[in-house]
């Protein structure tokens, strides 16, 4: 607690302690040995630009600190200055935060006093600090004390001893009114009793009266309390945090004792290694010997340095925990909430902060020595590794799903442990067992081909020469529950008369030999709905829609062989195709700008059609499995358009679980 009770300029302990609108506290004497004067010809940017910031950068709002910075050297009771004033006659800047202040005419004088502070460095310091004299006692002789009471009658302020020597409370001086000291408003001379929680500062009735009626406001005990219990929690967590850093330094200093068995035991094996071969080995032995040697060195450094930093910080924080306990113990209302926010901040942030500042502790080296090729190869001795290595980690924030592929990245395992290459697997989007996707040096990798509207798991692990480490956590990804696909461009067809449009969905035929267009993107999962528009249709032509195989014929209408499936539509009815096997016949045909709509349903392995969104006739087939490419065969000057990704008609679904 002791850095908390010594000024930051002088480095002793706090005398006659100021509070700056910062939070800080400075010595008097130091705060006016750093203010400067502020010239004439700064007032005016000092006035249009700085206050213009003035509660921002906590200047002199009473809002913002509860400190008031103007001609007020006793309190910080009362209600703001209004307006502040024009001009700045001195300036300092805070050597804790570098925040710039600006003073009136009283310059350091009109600081208010640290009142917590002065009672927590009188009690640990050791240090009798002369209370200012507007709060001393008028009855010492030499060393003023500071007062405790003060008569009414008498206008005298009295220490305890003066007070039970020259103003007893009996005989004729019973009757006097002796008031307790501390804050007083500056304003009127009265003790503050409430709390305003508007302008958050203390009051007195009669600025409750005159500026603070519409205020809000409590008790000064009940918001004292309340500070407290926030402070009180803002500490609780701080040591908490203090308690986690001390383990960190065991931690760190058993880590070392490791480092040294481990430093040890290499040096053992490359003693023993070297003793076994010839002379021109030896060289490369006392080399090895410097280098595990170096490694140790090397981690005591790092040891030592983090630990000095962790007990740094540890002595930081320890000091804010003991000194905020103490002022909790303030007795003073007023005066703890001079500096009761600015505590619970402080603590709140030093906890917040505490172990993010640290560093991992160092691990022992992973490393040993293979003796078996070292006659054969003698200059290329080096150690190998021992261990294999940790479990990456996945940057889930870096992967996603995207169509009917997905991107995943992780993290390298925590150091030392070498890595050589990963090993990435999915399962096959149903839960089933995972298989081998990628392996190689890279931290990123993207899957395509996978199938739409499935939830596929991924993990990872490293491997190196000592063999393969652990999965990382396992981690699911969500593939488009629609399918996106357009028309294969290999299926044009020049000689043939079949055109595919640049935007790869619309298609037109010329010939009188149907050709047979398929998609890009095989389906083979989940229910999906398609439509396509009839651009242009002359009555005379065999257009047919459906699905097919990979290595479906492309020179024969759709469903003429048994790697397709298709309804053949005309002007007034339509027909089931698959084989070459006509079935299913329904009234009902097509004209210029008609839509077919296809919905595949993988889930039950049904095919049907619609017409302008109708069901055109039942279910066309079943018993459908495996990946499926959409397809449709045209001739004869028919032009259509792909529409994919479609939700399926309502009615279209509901008939198909009435019928199921």
């Amino acid at each position: 607690m002791e850095e908390e009770l010594r000024c930051y300029v002088c480095k002793e302990f706090y005398r006659e302690p100021v509070l700056l609108p910062c939070g800080h506290a400075l010595c008097r004497i130091c705060a006016a040995n750093l203010q400067t004067h502020v010239h004439e010809t700064d007032n005016a940017s000092a006035v249009s630009s700085d206050y213009q910031e003035a509660d921002k950068a906590s200047v002199s709002s009473e809002t913002d600190s509860g400190v008031v910075c103007g001609s007020r050297p006793n309190s910080y009771a009362g209600t703001p200055a209004a307006p502040i004033y024009p001009t700045a006659s001195f300036s300092l800047v805070c050597p804790v935060c570098n925040k710039q202040i600006y003073l009136d005419d009283n310059g350091a004088d009109g600081l208010p006093p640290f009142r917590v502070m002065r009672t927590i460095v009188e009690r640990f310091g050791g240090v009798n600090i002369a209370p200012p004299a507007e709060e001393a006692c008028q009855m010492c002789e030499g060393e003023k004390r500071a007062a405790v009471v003060r008569c009414e009658q008498c206008s005298v302020r009295y220490c305890a001893s003066c007070r039970d020597a020259w103003h007893p409370t009996r005989g004729p001086l019973a009757q006097h009114e002796l008031r307790a000291l501390g804050t007083t408003c500056v304003d009127h001379g009265s003790t503050p009793v409430l709390y305003c929680n508007t302008c958050l500062i203390p009051i007195c009735q009669r600025c409750l009266a005159e500026r603070h009626s519409n205020h809000e406001t409590q008790p000064l005990s009940n918001a004292a309390r309340a500070h407290k219990t926030d402070l009180s929690q803002s500490l609780q967590q701080l040591s908490e945090e203090a308690k986690a850093v001390t383990e960190y330094i065991q931690l760190v200093k058993g880590s070392g004792e490791k480092v040294n068995d481990s430093c040890e035991e290499l040096e053992r094996q490359i003693d023993q290694a070297c003793s076994e071969i010839t002379r021109a080995v030896e060289r490369r032995r006392d080399e090895l010997v410097r280098a595990a040697r170096h490694t140790r060195t090397q981690a005591a450094n790092n040891m030592r340095s983090l630990t000095a930093h962790a007990a740094q910080k540890l002595r930081e924080a320890t000091a804010l925990l003991h000194f905020s306990i103490e002022a909790l113990k303030e007795t003073d209302h007023a005066a703890f909430l001079q500096v009761g926010n600015i505590l619970s901040a402080r603590a709140q942030e030093t906890a917040t902060g505490l172990r993010d500042s640290l560093e991992s502790p160092p691990s022992p080296p992973a490393l040993t020595l293979d003796i078996e090729p070292v006659l054969r190869t003698v200059k290329t001795m080096n150690f190998i590794e021992c261990i294999p290595p940790g479990a990456p980690e996945m940057a889930v924030e870096a992967c996603a799903a995207r169509g009917c592929s997905c991107t995943l990245a992780w993290r390298p395992p925590v150091a030392p442990h070498s890595v050589r290459g990963y090993i990435l697997e999915l399962d096959d989007g149903l839960g089933g067992p995972f298989r081998e996707v990628y392996c190689g040096r890279e931290t990123v990798c993207t899957v395509d081909g996978l199938h739409y509207a499935s939830l596929y798991s991924a993990r990872v692990k490293a491997f190196n020469g000592a063999g393969e480490g652990p999965y990382s956590e396992v981690i699911g990804l969500q593939t488009s529950p629609v399918a996106w696909f357009s028309w294969d461009a290999r299926c044009a067809h020049a000689e043939g008369g079949l055109a595919l449009g640049a935007d790869g969905l619309s298609a037109r035929a010329a010939g009188w030999q149907p050709r047979v267009v398929v998609a890009d993107q095989p389906l083979a999962r989940g229910v999906h709905y398609w439509r396509l528009r009839l651009d242009h249709y002359d009555g005379d032509a065999d257009p047919a829609f459906g699905i097919a195989r990979a290595d479906v014929a492309k020179d024969k209408m759709l469903g003429s062989d048994a790697l397709g499936w298709a309804m053949y539509i005309d002007g007034v009815r339509s027909w089931f195709v698959h084989g070459g096997a006509h079935g299913g016949r329904a009234a009902g045909g097509v004209a210029s700008g008609a839509t077919v709509g296809v919905l595949l349903d993988l889930t039950r392995g049904t095919l049907r059609f619609t017409v302008d969104d109708r069901p055109q006739g039942d279910i066309a087939f079943t018993g459908l499995r495996g990946a499926f490419y959409p397809a449709v065969s045209l001739n004869r000057g028919v032009a259509i358009t792909l529409q994919p990704g479609l939700p399926p008609p309502p009615d279209l679904l509901m008939s198909n679980l009435s019928i199921e």
